[in-house]
């Protein structure tokens, strides 16, 4: 196994360069000062060229083949090996200056979407966004010509791999379907209920104090990992070194709370990869809508249900006193309100799917030629009336600039979200099955069992296995949208 072992020496150097690099990309959104944002960008682009000539250097293409013909992989191992071959192919196939020029543009469009969002900029921010697309549409044409995919397709296969528009679209179509009458009938149901709004300011120290007390409950392992402030919640570093971040309002402490359960849940999927294969592809999950899949489950599952809310409380109360909003049922109540809203983080569970598939079709006509940047505004502005009842025309802030992928160049992004919605919910519905006391541990703030059961089946078994082989695994089934349908009818009709 001598080519291999070579191999793996130079992706656990790759990977380490990796972490290098995301906590320079996590210092950049929590840390950094305003003034070093030209310097920082160049760093980073110096530091994505390096890694690039590294990886495509054409003796590791010799490696790969001849590591192919070698004796003696595990399963592990082979695994490893056709992720290898797999990052280099498609690395191969983009030129070192177009890394550089693609990482240097998604940085200073970034810093330049931070203060245009708050300016409502469109005008000013899309020289900024055009530089981006155009450089993302030259590496993904490189990209789709080496794996023989269209262009959309390829830039799925970065964050959602083994998905692509066929699939995606027939899962999307029945949700459009689905949705909006759901939509309605929750919306007619929660009219005739009352709710208590809680009663702010709330300390920002405060409303910290409560998110790391939920992320103690939750296992978070604070020696290896912290949480800190950001334009954007995010979760980034490493297995031994995650960083968290969430954002504050001082009047509503619900917005960031979830932020960090949701966060949490990332986190956990991270700390909870097989040490042994931390360095190698293998040992690290590309697949962005199986890690949706996890923070998606912890908060929505888990730290939605009325079994949360029923740990939640005292906590609640030690922090910010007694007020009539604080009881467990009314905290409930607020967490899953069905409300048309403009911003995609802040939506209930049952309207953020179409928020995805808005983003969606914008992205394919995209990348199909139908449509062209400056139509965005126009064509959000319709497809959220259309789907949510919603307009935004003339406020870009809350529209086409409120997420942060597009500006550093996540183009493909969303349907992970909606993928991995649908996922956690079919993974949970087997987790109930094998463990239907769970729920009664979750209202006393025992989640063990739960962050146990992921750690054992999904945590663990990192990139294995691709997505649906894993899903079937755990399972016994494909993904089927059904489990996600049942849920929302179940807590909310």
């Amino acid at each position: 196994m001598k080519s291999y072992l070579k191999l793996k020496e130079l992706f656990k150097q790759l990977s380490q360069l990796h972490y290098t690099q995301r906590i320079m990309q996590w210092d950049e959104a929590v840390m950094m000062p305003e003034g070093a944002a030209e310097t920082r960008a160049q760093a980073m682009a110096t530091l994505s060229g390096l890694t690039q000539k590294m990886l495509v250097n054409k003796k590791n293409q010799t490696l790969i083949a001849a590591a192919k013909q070698e004796q003696g992989l595990s399963a592990w191992d082979s695994a490893n090996l056709a992720w290898m071959e797999h990052k280099y192919t498609v690395a191969a196939c983009i030129p070192v200056k177009l890394t550089e020029k693609l990482t240097t543009a998604s940085m200073n469009c970034e810093q330049a979407w931070r203060k245009m969002r708050a300016q409502n900029n469109w005008k000013q921010f899309l020289p900024h966004f055009n530089k981006v697309f155009k450089l993302v549409k030259e590496t993904t044409k490189r990209r789709a010509d080496v794996l023989q995919l269209s262009p959309y397709d390829a830039l799925l296969d970065q964050y959602a791999p083994g998905f692509n528009q066929k699939k995606i679209d027939a899962i999307f179509a029945d949700l459009k379907q689905t949705m909006p009458a759901l939509v309605q009938q929750a919306k007619n149901k929660q009219s005739k209920e009352q709710v208590a709004l809680p009663a702010g300011p709330f300390a920002m120290e405060l409303q910290k104090e409560l998110g790391l007390t939920v992320m103690h409950a939750l296992q978070f392992d604070f020696n290896q990992g912290r949480l800190d402030v950001s334009h954007h919640p995010f979760c980034s570093g490493g297995p031994t070194d995650v960083r968290m971040t969430t954002r504050y309002q001082k009047d509503d402490f619900h917005s960031a709370l979830l932020g960090i359960c949701h966060e949490t849940g990332h986190a956990l999927y991270e700390q909870g990869l097989p040490r042994e294969w931390i360095d190698q592809p293998v040992g690290v999950v590309d697949s962005m809508a199986m890690h949706e899949s996890q923070s998606l489950l912890i908060e929505m599952q888990l730290c939605r249900s009325p079994e949360f809310y029923h740990y939640l409380l005292p906590e609640v109360k030690n922090k910010f006193g007694e007020q009539e909003a604080f009881t467990a049922d009314n905290l409930y109540q607020l967490a899953i309100r069905v409300k048309p809203n403009l911003i995609r983080v802040e939506a209930d569970e049952v309207t953020y799917p179409l928020h995805i598939i808005l983003r969606y079709e914008l992205e394919k006509a995209l990348f199909n030629d139908e449509i062209t940047l400056k139509d965005l505004p126009t064509r959000w502005d319709e497809l959220m009336r259309s789907y949510l009842g919603l307009s935004t025309k003339g406020n870009d802030k809350d529209g086409v600039m409120q997420d942060v992928h597009w500006p550093s160049g996540a183009f493909g992004y969303f349907p992970a979200y909606t993928l991995g919605r649908l996922m956690a919910a079919q993974f949970f519905a087997t987790f109930l099955r094998q463990n239907p006391q769970f729920f009664a541990e979750a209202a006393k703030g025992n989640f063990s069992g739960l962050v146990n059961w992921l750690h054992k089946n999904i945590h663990s078994q990192a990139s294995v296995l691709p997505t649906e082989d894993l899903l079937k695994k755990v399972t016994g089934e494909s993904l089927n949208s059904k489990y996600f349908l049942d849920h929302i009818k179940q807590r909310y009709l």
